[in-house]
């Protein structure tokens, strides 16, 4: 009765948000605390973190992703970057027929041996905030690998763990405003995941990860270059964590 009579207790689901507080203290012990997060931008698409250029096709993937790597902390990581072409939507059946065989992936990441690779479909490369979400996306896959622990939940969460990454490493104000979808493979030689659109981070959740990063590192939401939807809901999440300070104490704890 009592939540009926004053509103919602938690901003997310009770274990929705539990996750995302577990998890980002997981991801602060394993990947660095407060003086990583210092040193972390919150990252939006203006000229200062993204610089004009006047390189097209390929060698502007190859730009943007050395941004981002550099943005995200990882600027030495050895890492290559190949494009793919998506394949098309309708293929022919015969003489008169055609079926629809869906979009490809955005973005892929995998090892094969020691060495890590991230893809990005070709035409995103005249799309940047999209290209600049998908390789956000793949790099925070390279990022977990550096994990000295397991996952919280396992590998069944990863898909979950690697978007929270994302918000982590500076970048969910892209993840927010362009979600995705995910898909895991594995053979004898290789390892990875791939990317597309329409994901499992709902947008309250994004606008809550958003918030607590914000939150902690003392700075506000630039909820100018959010999407509308999100944009309020990070409002919101700002709000309830002001409130509910007892929530971001442990994290701020954790150099």
């Amino acid at each position: 009765m009592l939540l009926k009579l004053f509103g919602k207790a938690r901003f997310l689901d009770a274990d929705v948000e539990d996750w995302c507080l577990e998890t980002w203290a997981w991801l602060m012990g394993n990947l660095g605390g407060m003086d990583r997060l210092g040193n972390t931008p919150l990252v939006v698409p203006t000229r200062e973190f993204f610089p004009p250029t006047n390189a097209e096709g390929e060698a502007r993937a190859e730009y943007i992703f050395d941004l981002v790597k550099a943005l995200m902390g990882m600027a030495d990581w050895p890492c290559v970057l190949e494009v793919h072409d998506r394949p098309d939507a309708r293929q022919r059946v015969g003489l008169v027929a055609a079926v629809n065989v869906g979009a490809s992936a955005n973005g892929t990441f995998r090892v094969e041996g020691s060495q890590a690779i991230v893809s990005y479909a070709r035409d995103l490369a005249d799309e940047p905030r999209k290209l600049i979400a998908t390789l956000a996306h793949e790099l925070a896959h390279y990022l977990l690998l550096s994990a000295r622990s397991p996952l919280p939940g396992g590998d069944e969460l990863h898909e979950l763990t690697t978007e929270l990454t994302v918000a982590y490493s500076g970048f969910g104000v892209f993840g927010g405003n362009h979600a995705f979808s995910f898909e895991q493979h594995q053979d004898t030689f290789s390892q990875g995941w791939s990317t597309s659109r329409n994901g499992y981070f709902s947008e309250r959740t994004w606008a809550f990860a958003i918030a607590l990063f914000a939150a902690l590192k003392g700075v506000e939401i630039p909820i100018d270059k959010l999407k509308a939807s999100v944009a309020d809901l990070a409002k919101q999440a700002s709000h309830y964590l002001a409130k509910n300070a007892s929530l971001l104490a442990p994290l701020r704890e954790i150099a």
